[in-house]
């Protein structure tokens, strides 16, 4: 009868033993993904041949053709027939007046306006001239400050070294060229089959395919992770945006950067925001993505900064909204600036 006793007690003890090992290691901080454990790349590689925007907007120009226009995505860079808000800062800089023919072209539309002419097939140089813009209450735009008005010059090599791979689309870096100016429907849904109208989930960000948190940090950190400091930097070619990068790649196999920058507190809230959440998901594997509060095509007719779906309010919120009881909805004001785009 002792033995069965003791036995049973023993069996007890390494049980609770176990049990309290267990708790142990389950309660541990969980290890850090590997950003580059999956999925493949394309740097490298030829541009595929890819539906383009016209194409999309065929079939989608009564949903998305009323409302693209007025997107952030198409405005970052336009031809001057279609930037009638910029024309007037323009012609109100008379320094400018020897080069306005030559100007075909505006980049930014927010913060700042560059201007481009073509320099070949896919090239563009850029005017060493910027100007600070401000919107007034009627959407009016107007320069509060020039830079580089005093000596005026094209340059020929800036804009594919430091903006085509964010502000066109196909960039071939062995021709150093682009296949399309802005950002086309492929830069963000990637390459679409053609049997997609009656398969809408083989497509990237449709309403049936947007469920891979991985993929979607990897596109919009495409072009949203930047840094003044060049802790981002293509390892294929050096450049500060990724080599041939398609929707459906995991950026970070060609995209080289440094996840300390994510805790830097000398970066603005913006960047910093963006910074955090790729890392939560790519490092940290947490669930919300930038789908978890931004739209892809903002609604028509909606406000230009109405693009938060809901309010979580995880920590991350706090980049830009107040801590104060009561007033979530009171946005931080912080300065934007990136040496990288030169605003």
């Amino acid at each position: 009868m002792k033995k069965v006793i003791w036995f049973k007690c023993a069996a007890l003890l390494l049980g609770s033993a176990a049990f309290f090992f267990s708790a142990v290691v389950n309660s541990q901080e969980p290890k850090p993904l590997d950003p580059k454990a999956w999925g493949a790349t394309h740097a490298g590689k030829p541009v595929p041949e890819y539906i383009t925007g016209d194409q999309c907007l065929f079939c989608h120009r009564n949903t998305i053709g009323p409302s693209w226009a007025m997107d952030g995505h198409a405005r970052n860079l336009r031809a001057r027939e279609d930037a009638p808000d910029l024309l007037p800062v323009l012609k109100a800089q008379t320094a400018l007046t020897p080069y306005d023919k030559q100007i075909e072209y505006f980049l930014g539309h927010r913060n700042v306006m560059r201007m481009l002419m073509k320099d070949g097939y896919g090239k563009f140089a850029i005017l060493n001239a910027k100007a600070a813009l401000v919107t007034d209450a009627k959407g009016g735009k107007s320069a509060t400050r020039w830079q580089g008005t005093e000596k005026l010059a094209w340059d020929k090599q800036k804009f594919y070294l430091q903006c085509a791979g964010c502000h066109t689309s196909g960039v071939d870096t062995q021709a150093k060229t682009f296949s399309a100016f802005g950002i086309d429907c492929y830069m963000c849904h990637g390459e679409v089959p053609d049997e997609h109208p009656n398969k809408p989930e083989l497509v990237w960000f449709s309403k049936k395919k947007r469920d891979d948190k991985r993929v979607i940090i990897s596109a919009c950190a495409s072009c949203h992770l930047r840094d003044e400091g060049g802790s981002v930097k293509s390892a294929s070619t050096r450049l500060p945006y990724p080599n041939n990068f398609i929707t459906g790649d995991n950026l970070f196999l060609d995209l080289v950067v440094d996840w300390k920058r994510a805790e830097d507190e000398k970066l603005n809230a913006g960047d910093r925001h963006v910074w955090r959440n790729v890392r939560d998901v790519g490092v940290n594997d947490e669930k919300m993505t930038c789908l978890s509060c931004h739209q892809i095509h903002e609604a028509q007719g909606a406000d230009a900064t109405l693009r938060h779906r809901r309010q979580p309010r995880a920590p991350i919120c706090f980049d830009c909204h107040s801590r104060e009881e009561g007033k979530f909805k009171e946005v931080v004001r912080y300065v934007v600036k990136s040496s990288l785009c030169e605003y």
